[in-house]
């Protein structure tokens, strides 16, 4: 904490660094309390912490039960300098006592308040939401920013992401992406088109740019005009298929299904494991929760028999509430049905000419799955599917604000 109410009951900023001299006068004028609980303050500084005040007693303050690191403090710090610096009403650290929560950055920006968190520190989700739900109970808009420091880039457009950072997640289902910040190299960073392919590996676009050519009205990533990742996604789903076996539990339901459907992990048909939009919703891979339509509606079908479209969302959300498909917490995004990314798969297969509409939410099947019976056929047969719907697949998961 870098701010504290004095004695008189006015307010004070620690300055980013001090002198000897000045850190005794301070210690020495008056004493200072915590704009929260109202327990007294001691300020500690030295030649490696950052100015900070702290309880001078063992505490249960909330806004004292997270540690704050060198970093962290730095962060706000520079977020709210930042805000400050283009003519924006802005407060460091406001507490707001009818939610009793201290927001890192308070800032009004076209007459609407945000909290802006700079999290650097791992909270649990409940603790997330319920302080979401509480800035906005009070007309408040919460921005969360992730430390930049918490990301684990696999390659040019591969990400590992917890559950932790999926929190995180803003903007819309056409345009999802996460705010990240680093203090140390002053830039403000965006993940977007995030395109999971499994519960933590994602691809995703990742944008920088440094806060000092960057004015706060201008944050809002720029959309989406392509799909960079079908090549690696492509070559993620192979893997998939050759290797995911050997790690499967003989207490893996998933598995058990393939085998009782006599469907081999590597010669799984090719429509399963495409990329669609709002895939975000579903923790589990896309390779499975699709695998599991084709073998609860699609592989008894013959060419000519109906599927009403009813029964393709009865069989997805029964597979999900007895546990064989799992959603996703994004409590920033406005709340949409889990069936949203099922209905863009359905579209994608009508698209390809498996099935045509006969009438709304009812389709004709026109074709089988690709049903390799080796997997050097499966390879051969993966190359021309790919060929042929390369672009609408591209087309199709292209994020933008719509």
């Amino acid at each position: 904490m870098i701010t504290a109410i004095k004695k008189d009951g006015t307010w004070i900023t620690l300055p980013e660094k001090m002198t000897t001299n000045l850190l005794a006068e301070l210690r020495m004028s008056t004493d200072y309390y915590c704009p929260c609980c109202k327990a007294e303050m001691t300020i500690k500084a030295g030649m490696i912490k950052i100015p900070h005040f702290a309880h001078k007693n063992n505490s249960s303050c909330r806004a004292s039960s997270e540690p704050e690191s060198a970093y962290h403090l730095m962060g706000k710090r520079k977020l709210f300098h930042w805000f400050l610096s283009h003519h924006y009403q802005a407060d460091l650290e406001a507490y707001l006592p009818e939610i009793r929560k201290r927001a890192d950055i308070l800032v009004t920006i076209g007459g609407i308040r945000y909290a802006v968190e700079f999290q650097c520190s791992v909270i649990s989700e409940t603790e997330f939401i319920e302080r979401t739900n509480a800035y906005q109970s009070v007309g408040i808009e919460p921005i969360w920013i992730l430390a930049a420091k918490h990301l684990k880039r696999r390659s040019l457009h591969e990400f590992s992401l917890s559950g932790f950072h999926w929190l995180f997640v803003t903007g819309s289902y056409h345009h999802p992406f996460i705010w990240m910040y680093c203090p140390e190299t002053n830039q403000l960073s965006a993940l977007k088109n995030l395109t999971p392919f499994s519960p933590r590996n994602v691809f995703a676009e990742l944008t920088t740019a440094s806060l000092v050519i960057l004015p706060p009205s201008q944050i809002s990533p720029r959309n989406c005009f392509s799909f960079p990742f079908l090549p690696a996604w492509r070559s993620k789903r192979k893997n998939w298929c050759l290797h995911r076996v050997k790690t499967a539990q003989r207490s893996d339901s998933f598995f058990q299904g393939l085998y009782s459907h006599h469907i081999s992990p590597a010669t799984i048909p090719i429509e399963i494991g495409v990329p669609v939009r709002g895939m975000l919703l579903i923790e589990t891979p896309p390779i499975e929760w699709q695998a599991w339509l084709y073998m609860d509606v699609f592989q008894k079908k013959r060419p000519g028999e109906k599927i009403i479209m009813n029964d393709v969302i009865y069989f997805f959300k029964k597979r999900a509430k007895n546990g064989g498909i799992r959603s996703r917490s994004l409590p920033l995004l406005k709340k949409i049905d889990i069936e949203y990314p099922v209905r863009q798969y359905i579209q994608l297969l009508e698209q390809m000419g498996l099935i045509s509409e006969l009438e709304e939410g009812v389709f004709k099947v026109v074709n089988h799955f690709s049903l390799p019976s080796t997997s050097d056929e499966s390879q051969v047969m993966e190359r021309i599917f790919y060929n042929e719907h390369k672009l609408m697949i591209e087309k199709g998961n292209i994020h933008n604000n719509e």
